[in-house]
Formats: C-alpha cells, structure tokens, sequence
C-alpha cells in the first residue's frame, strides 16, 4: 500500500495524534471530534491511547457529507419515476426489471461502460436445473441452506436468504428467457461430491455462453451485461456513463422522503436525477476505500491494492469500488448493517485440486514446516486458515503420480453442458505441471529435499521441520491413518514417487476480491435508519445490501451473492415497485 494509505496497525496498535484530533490522517480537519488529549492521558511517546469511547466519538473522513451544491450550479435536470445509479448486474438488472415490467427508469453510472465480475449466478428452482435432470428445489434443498446459515453463524438476514431461495427460480428464468432471444445459453457449473460430504456443492451456478468466448464462468458474465444494457435501451431506458453520483437529496432537513441525486458529468458540470417514485442504488462494494475497510473489515485492510477504486474494474483482485452508495446513504441517516465486520470474498485458487473449489488434496505446510489443518475442505476456507499463519504464507508439495489420482481435472468453467472448456485428462494435468515448472508457477526436484530447497529460497520454509513432516505423513498414508487430522482416506495421496513438485503462495491483495455488505436493508431492498424504519423513497441492491453475509464469502453456494443481490433482489425489486 502506498506512504499515503491509512495504516490500520498504527490505528489498531495505538491511536490520535496529541492535540491533533486526527487518526493517521483519516479524518477532516473541521470535523475531527475531541482531541487524543481529552479523551485520554498522554502515553510515554506522546501519543494517546486508544480507548473505547474514544473510538466511538471518531468522525471518519467517508462519514463527513460534502456540502450541497447551489441549485444555481446545477446545470440539468433529469427527472423520471425511478432512478438507477450503477451499471454492473445488480443495477442493470434492477433497471431492466422496472422497464419489463412497465415501469419507467433511468439508469446513471460512474463508470464508461456495463460491468460485470465473476461469472457464476446461483438460483433455485430453475428450468435450466430441470433440463439437465436435477431435482433442485427449495424443498429439496432447505436441508443444505440451512446447514450454510448455521455456518455463518445466523449472523446475517436470513430472511433474505429464503426469500432468495423461494424467489431466485423465476428471477432467474427471467434472465435465461432474455439470454435465449440474443443467442445465448444458459448453462450450470459442475456439481461437486466431497467424500465426506462436508463441502460438496449443488448444481445451482449459472453461468452463460457463446461462441465468443472461452470458459462460460470467466468470460460469460459481460454476455449478460451486454444484453441488459441493449434490453434496457429497446424498452424505453436511458442509461448514461462518466457520470458520478455526489450526494442524495432527502427532504425536510434529512427526515423526509429521499427525491433525488445530484451527479458530476464528464465534462464536471452538476446534474440532478429526480426520482418521482424512488431512487436506487447500485454502486457496489466498498473494498477500494482503504478508510471504510479500516472501520468495518479492519482484518483485511492491508489487502486492498494501491488501483482499487477504479469504476470500470471488473474481475480483479485487490479489492474493488469506493463506498459512493454506502457514504451517500450514511450522509441522509442510514443506518450501518448489524452484522460486523462486513464479509470480505477471498478468492484461494492456488494449488492443484480436481475441482475448482475444493482445496489441495494433498499437504499443506506452513513457513515452520508444519501442517496446519485438515487439507480436506474448500479452497476458500483453506485460504482463511492460511491468514492465520506466519506470513500468511503456504507451501504445497505432490509427487509424479498426483495427476494420475483423479481420471479427470475440473477448472472454473466447465459445465453440465460440456459448452467452452472441459474437464482435462490425467495426462493433460502432468504436462501442466511441466509447463508450470517451465514458468516458475512450479518447482521441481528429483528428491523431496531439492524441492524444499527450491521453496525455502522463495518463502522461506522450514526445509528439515517440513521433511520430518512429510515422512510422518508419508507413514501415516501407508498405515492408511492420518493420525493428526484423520484426512479421508480418498485423499491420503502419498508423496513418494520422483520427480515432486512444489508450490509457494502467499495470502494478500493478489487474492482479495471485495467486500460484501453495507447499508442496513429491509428484506425489499429499502434502506434503513437506526430504528430499522425504511428511508422513504431509497432502496440499494447488490453488493451494497447489509446484512447478506455473517462472516465470510465461502464460495460453499457457489455464484451466491451474483445470484442473490444482483440477481433475484433487484428483479423482485422491479416488480414490486410497479406494482406487479
């Protein structure tokens, strides 16, 4: 992160500036709260600690309004019954719901262009699920639902998830009928059985695909961009980029009825968009404002990379956009979602597994040499382990026969209609582990210890505490036991057989993808105050929808918050405020 980026260790470690008022430079100068010296006594360098209350009498820099501009300043006035801010799925799809279902709407965006990211979209009870032959329900599937909350804790809204769940197979069918008539299919990710049935994953991502591209859940989300934005122009919308939303406009002092928005253009002119009937919000995440990650994701602050913030970013790492809806709602009296800290999404794709979201099937060692869970789980939840080790750093090593304990490999991607990439042979995989060799993804070695050699110079493992490790390991496998973290025997892959192979990845920016959450929202996308009553006339979709998420993204319903907030909510929300 660069020299100007908020520090969240210096905040967390101690605290305000003495006599300054000012927490590393976060906040404003006029509307810094009390003083580091009036909140506590002065430590031995001068500086104040940190207190509780202290903490919670902080004015952050995002939570200072900008001043309101002179109606005289404001250049144009836009006005229709709906407004639109943002043109990634959730605000596409809001938008073309309002028009396809006789609404009227105008759509408004930061960024130059339609955006998406990611490419998996979870839904249930679709007509896709019956065409491929599965009985994938929300009767049949409740049981696997409600063994996901438990895992978030009941922290989040479940409300929205069973509405989701009820809800998403007509949202969802939808968007597969407008796919169809501009040429495309709608098809759906592989399923996954773990042995154990602890991760396994239901055929419930859709993903789309033409003869354009390559992997339908790569490459097939900006097809369904493209084609909302065209529905959208031939039913009647207006949609315009390079235009920046400012500030809402709620009347009777902040306590009324929100009516309207003032923008910057691309030329910096002012525009108001009044919505006569509401004003929607779909400005995405807020994992690019090192200030906000900081308050409410404090733990992966230091992941967000010095270009987030960029409104035409779509799949990248390193966090996304800039807060603008969640600042915006917070300045009217929104209040933040219940449930902290937001939901960080980290993306762990980083050792050779048989399915895209299953973890290394083998051994994962930490810099000490030791491993440090049972490798059996997701590639997500592996991912979060390794934050937690020295360095967050993790090395892998497999033997020549790996490639050869599965007959065949998935990647992100292949689907139920073998459409674009498909599942590769054992051999296939062999000669990718040369080809990453070739590329120094890889090392290689003719003994184990030439490996460790080769990993220890890039990370810096523990090469003699690794290989005691391994040959412990390598016993446990012969004796078909893993007595440390009784690994499945499916996956008791011994690492015996030279040539070895070996990977080192480290967990940061490369591997943060957002954040999920924000606003306090009702169940019908409404925002809401600290007393839980709807802010008249605002409503906010996608990613920017509180309480959607209890601890973290698992990626265990793959597709799940694209299908969920960006998906069936704001299509829902479009029937509802047209009355259908």
């Amino acid at each position: 992160m660069g020299a100007a980026t908020f520090n969240r260790r210096s905040f967390l470690k101690g605290a305000l500036m003495a006599g300054a008022g000012v927490a590393s430079g976060a906040m404003l100068s006029g509307c810094a709260p009390q003083s580091a010296s009036d909140a506590a006594g002065s430590g031995s360098d001068g500086a104040a600690p940190m207190t509780a209350d202290a903490y919670e009498k902080l004015t952050w820099s995002f939570e200072v309004p900008p001043e309101p501009v002179d109606e005289s300043q404001i250049t144009q006035t836009i006005a229709d019954d709906f407004i639109v801010i943002g043109s990634g799925v959730s605000g596409l799809v809001a938008a073309a719901s309002i028009l396809g279902h006789g609404g009227s709407c105008t759509l408004f965006s930061a960024g130059t262009k339609a955006v998406s990211r990611g490419g998996s979209n979870h839904a249930v009870g679709t007509k896709t699920q019956k065409r491929l032959g599965l009985d994938y329900t929300p009767d049949t599937v409740a049981a696997h639902f409600n063994n996901e909350i438990a895992r978030q804790g009941y922290r989040m809204d479940s409300r929205k998830w069973w509405k989701w769940i009820n809800q998403s197979g007509e949202a969802m069918d939808w968007i597969t009928d407008i796919m169809d008539k501009a040429g495309y299919t709608t098809t759906l990710e592989l399923p996954f059985k773990d042995p154990n049935g602890t991760f396994s994953i239901p055929g419930g991502a859709h993903n789309f695909y033409g003869p354009e591209i390559q992997n339908s859940a790569n490459d097939g989300e900006p097809l369904l961009t493209a084609t909302l934005e065209q529905y959208i122009l031939d039913n009647g919308g207006s949609i315009t980029y390079n235009t920046k939303a400012e500030y809402l406009i709620r009347e009777n002092d902040n306590t009324g009825r929100v009516s309207a928005v003032v923008a910057t253009n691309a030329d910096g002119d002012y525009v108001k968009y009044e919505g006569a009937k509401g004003i929607i919000m779909a400005t995405g995440d807020f994992s690019g404002n090192p200030d906000m990650m900081a308050k409410y994701c404090s733990a992966f602050a230091d992941y967000v990379a010095d270009g987030a913030g960029d409104y035409d970013a779509e799949f990248q790492f390193g966090g996304l956009m800039p807060g603008d809806g969640q600042k915006m709602g917070l300045w009217v009296g929104a209040a933040w979602q219940n449930t902290t800290p937001s939901a960080p999404m980290i993306g762990w794709y980083g050792f050779p597994a048989p399915c895209s979201d299953q973890n290394h099937p083998g051994i994962l060692l930490n810099v000490e040499g030791e491993r440090f869970i049972n490798e059996d789980t997701s590639s997500v939840y592996a991912g979060y382990a390794v934050s937690g080790q020295t360095e967050k750093k993790v090395f892998a090593v497999w033997d020549s026969d790996f490639a050869y304990r599965f007959d065949t490999w998935e990647a992100l991607g292949n689907n139920m209609d073998n459409l674009g990439i498909t599942p590769v042979t054992a051999d296939e995989k062999a000669a990718e582990f040369e080809a990453g060799v070739e590329e120094k993804t890889y090392v290689k070695g003719e003994t184990i210890d030439e490996v460790l050699q080769a990993l220890a110079e890039q990370g810096g493992i523990d090469v003699e505490a690794a290989k005691a490790t391994i040959i412990r390991y390598n016993d446990d496998v012969a004796a078909g036991n893993d007595t440390q973290y009784h690994k499945c025997k499916e996956y008791l892959i011994p690492i015996e057989k030279g040539p070895f192979y070996g990977q080192y990845n480290q967990l940061g920016p490369a591997q943060f993808l957002c954040v999920l959450g924000g606003l306090r929202t009702s169940p019908d996308c409404e925002v809401l105050d600290e007393a839980n009553k709807p802010i008249e006339g605002l409503y906010n979709v996608g990613s920017m929808m509180g309480d959607t998420f209890g601890t973290f993204y698992n990626f265990r319903v793959p597709g799940q918050n694209l299908g969920m907030t960006c998906i069936t909510f704001p299509y829902v929300l479009g029937k509802q405020l047209t009355g259908n």
